[in-house]
């Protein structure tokens, strides 16, 4: 059985949020954690930089 270069995709994507989640749990564990409207302006230059680069 072969994997096509989707399922390789989704696994690498898989496996990048789980990476990103473990680093969240990290960092909350040692008092590193943004104020939440820090946070929510980190997701808005996130979500500008993923649409920037789809163009």
């Amino acid at each position: 059985m072969t994997l096509n270069s989707q399922q390789l995709h989704a696994g690498q994507e898989k496996l990048m949020l789980l990476s990103m989640l473990d680093k969240g749990i990290d960092d909350m564990e040692a008092g590193r954690e943004f104020p939440l409207s820090e946070a929510f302006e980190k997701i808005r230059e996130l979500r500008n930089y993923r649409t920037n680069a789809r163009l």
